[in-house]
């Protein structure tokens, strides 16, 4: 219910440009960690989004969460010398730019220049992030590049969305600099003026 009213609300506001609009994204996924954060493994991915679009292109602002025990209910035997290495948790803040285009109209629309919102669409995207670590890597930070492509269902206030991608961090802390990527995978859904 909490989510249809901000849609509604998101909806109503939203101006009555046809080539604009503004969203709300939640996801959820894994990645694995690679370089000197592969010693830690990997974790369950969380993401929020918030986005500004205009014709074909996004600006979003991103929240990223890699959360070890997210998924974590009990274990026995050999999986506890597994769960018993060292976790790293790492969130992160950033912004980044989102390119899309179309391969399916669900909608016909016989104006010419009237961005049609219901759709399949492909998009690609890059930012930036500063992260930060907990657990194992508590009081670690730094910047990071991050880039993906998605594939998009879109109608006027609901989307869904699959998003394959990699990040790429630098990490400073107490003791030896962490370099590392991370390749992801999430599905999520989009809530707004799509």
């Amino acid at each position: 219910m909490r989510w249809l009213v901000v849609a509604i609300a998101i909806t109503v506001a939203a101006p009555a440009h046809a080539d604009s609009g503004y969203y709300f994204s939640e996801a959820l996924g894994g990645g694995d960690y690679d370089g000197q954060l592969g010693r830690y493994g990997g974790a369950p991915r969380f993401e929020l989004r918030f986005g500004m679009r205009r014709n074909a292109i996004s600006v979003e602002l991103t929240g990223t969460f890699m959360i070890p025990d997210f998924y974590y209910i009990d274990c026995y035997g050999e999986e506890c010398a597994y769960a018993a290495r060292p976790q790293a948790g790492l969130g992160a803040a950033g912004v980044e730019i989102r390119q899309r285009w179309r391969l399916l109209s669900l909608k016909r629309v016989g104006r010419p220049g009237v961005y049609e919102r219901p759709g399949l669409f492909v998009s690609l995207h890059g930012g930036m992030k500063w992260w930060g670590g907990s657990e194992a890597i508590e009081g670690y930070g730094g910047p990071g590049v991050t880039g993906g492509v998605s594939l998009e269902g879109d109608l006027w206030i609901l989307g869904y969305f699959a998003d394959l991608g990699l990040d790429v961090l630098h990490l400073e802390g107490p003791g030896e600099t962490i370099r590392g990527s991370i390749p992801y995978v999430v599905f999520g859904a989009k809530f707004g003026w799509l």
